[in-house]
């Protein structure tokens, strides 16, 4: 296994190590004696430095000791943190800073030397240059190191008291917070920002890009407030300083100008209307908090469709006869509890193949509104995946998996086809052709195609011998002509003997259907069609 691919392993067993909360030996009495792991020295040196100008390096090392003689893996964590203004309060991004024995380029600290019964590392602190004040204190707030046969040791910040775990730093003082850059509803192109909620949560997805050119991003929270005044808020938090940098749901490698992901989840049965954002507050790595004005975001309409509803969805006609043209049909439904009208209805399909012509409903005498939806020619289905309906005074109803509510039930299909081509009046010219000629003949066969439904889109030809060995063949995508004429340019092979030779067509049309005349089909109009080569 590789080192990175240990990494990897070793980070997964940390992360449920990290879920116990304990303080000193962590062992499993099953398979390791406690105490077989134990954290020798850790520490700063120096312990005060003046990072208030650039490239201020720290190291931190520490020595790890196991008395298990069979290990042989070496694996951990330690935490660093900037403390806050009050006493155990931290500000800030932590930095999580990985090891393990070995290990000298795929973790954030090196090992340094040693054995896997003593074991030393070291990791490089990069002072930040910026704090709340003219100074800051860094703290190493837990260690955790671990085997694979299950020896640990899991050190929170009373147990680390011991050591020299504290650096004591010089700073520029930071008193600006983060700026708003940019901001926007996932995706960008949607035109509409809708949330289904009966039953169920919505879950929206904002991106915000923030600057801090100081300290750099900590972290954020967007709040919605909806019609009844109730909020929903999602917060996002930068991770730079981590094996894998985030902020939000996004890969991040920028601190101080982030594209950070939030996720704001609106409970089930939410208020219907408009929900805004009425805050975003952004915090930088000083803790500086801002709330971010002029954002530009416009509200999310929510619904449960508990004011405005539809029912009997249907499409006039189904299936539809887009065989050679594309076609036209109607989709319908009866909408209740709208005030002033339906104003618009918007359709969604699965594919390029049907588009909605116009969002503006018409009445029907019965009393259901329809919007006429395309159909173009060949497709073979579309399956409405979103029905959005507003009437005047702004209710909103939805359907489909695209808002993740309420199925229609609606599939426009085409209209099947059971009827193969067939042709007549089928011909060959020329029927008869001298030897010498052969290469340079290129007799034509010519007939008069029928194709109800599904239109002719290809064909096959063959030429045969009198001992049933063909001779030639091709095979085309050529269909009739509008006078429902198909001719196909043949050849015959320069080394053709003389004798009488037989043809074979096939039919082939857009459904799959097919139809073969001649050798081994069906009989061809008017008698076998022969060519005659002489030997002139």
């Amino acid at each position: 296994m590789s080192s990175s691919s240990i990494g990897l392993l070793a980070r997964a067993v940390l992360a449920v190590v990290a879920s116990v909360a304990s303080v000193g030996v962590v062992a499993s009495p099953a398979t390791a004696a406690p105490g077989t792991l134990s954290l020798q020295n850790i520490e700063f040196s120096p312990t005060r430095v003046d990072a208030s100008g650039d490239g201020a390096v720290v190291p931190l090392r520490w020595t790890v000791r196991n008395g298990d003689a069979a290990a042989q893996n070496l694996y951990g964590t330690v935490l660093l943190q900037q403390a806050g203004p009050t006493t155990g309060s931290f500000v800030g991004q932590t930095y999580e800073i990985d090891f393990q024995f070995g290990e000298t380029s795929y973790t954030k600290a090196r090992w340094v030397s040693g054995t896997l019964q003593r074991s030393t590392f070291e990791y490089d602190f990069v002072v930040p240059r910026y704090a709340a004040g003219t100074s800051a204190r860094w703290l190493v707030t837990r260690f955790e190191a671990h085997d694979e046969r299950d020896g640990a040791v899991v050190l929170d910040r009373a147990a680390l008291a011991r050591y020299e775990t504290t650096l004591t730093a010089r700073t520029g003082a930071d008193s600006t917070p983060p700026s708003l850059t940019d901001v926007y509803l996932e995706p960008i192109s949607d035109s509409r920002p809708y949330a289904y909620v009966k039953g169920k949560e919505a879950v929206l997805r904002y991106v915000v890009t923030v600057a801090d050119w100081e300290s750099g991003f900590w972290k954020g929270a967007l709040t919605l407030t909806g019609p009844d005044g109730r909020t929903a808020t999602g917060a996002f938090e930068a991770t730079f300083h981590r094996p894998d940098p985030h902020c939000g749901a996004y890969t991040a490698t920028e601190p101080n100008s982030p594209t950070c992901s939030v996720e704001v989840r609106l409970p089930a049965g939410a208020a219907s209307g408009d929900w805004r954002v009425t805050e975003l507050a952004l915090t930088d790595n000083a803790g500086n908090r801002a709330a971010a004005t002029g954002h530009g975001l416009g509200p999310v309409t929510v619904t449960s469709n508990d004011v405005l509803n539809a029912s009997g969805f249907a499409v006039t006609p189904n299936p539809v006869d887009n065989w050679t043209t594309t076609v036209q049909t109607a989709l319908s439904m009866t909408v209740a509890g709208a005030t002033g009208g339906v104003r618009e209805i918007v359709v969604d399909f699965d594919t390029n193949g049907c588009t909605q012509t116009s969002t503006t409903p018409s009445t029907r005498a019965d009393g259901a509104v329809t919007v006429p939806v395309r159909v173009y020619s060949r497709t073979r289905k579309c399956v409405v995946t979103g029905i959005a309906v507003r009437d005047d005074a702004g209710a909103l109803a939805l359907y489909g998996s695209r808002y993740d509510a309420p199925d229609p039930g609606l599939t426009i299909t085409q209209r099947v086809n059971t009827t193969p081509p067939t042709a007549s009046d089928i011909s060959v010219t020329p029927t008869t052709v001298a030897r010498s000629a052969a290469a340079d003949t290129r007799p034509v066969v010519a007939m008069t195609v029928s194709a109800p439904i599904a239109p002719v889109n290809g064909y096959s030809l063959y030429l045969y011998g009198t001992d049933g060995q063909v001779v030639a063949q091709q095979f085309g995508g050529a269909g009739a002509g509008p006078d429902g004429r198909l001719s196909i340019h043949g050849y015959l092979p320069s080394d053709v003997a003389p004798g009488v030779y037989t043809y074979q067509v096939t039919l082939n049309d857009a459904s799959g259907l097919s139809t073969t005349y001649g050798v081994g089909g069906q009989p061809m109009p008017g008698g076998p069609l022969t060519l005659t080569v002489t030997d002139a």
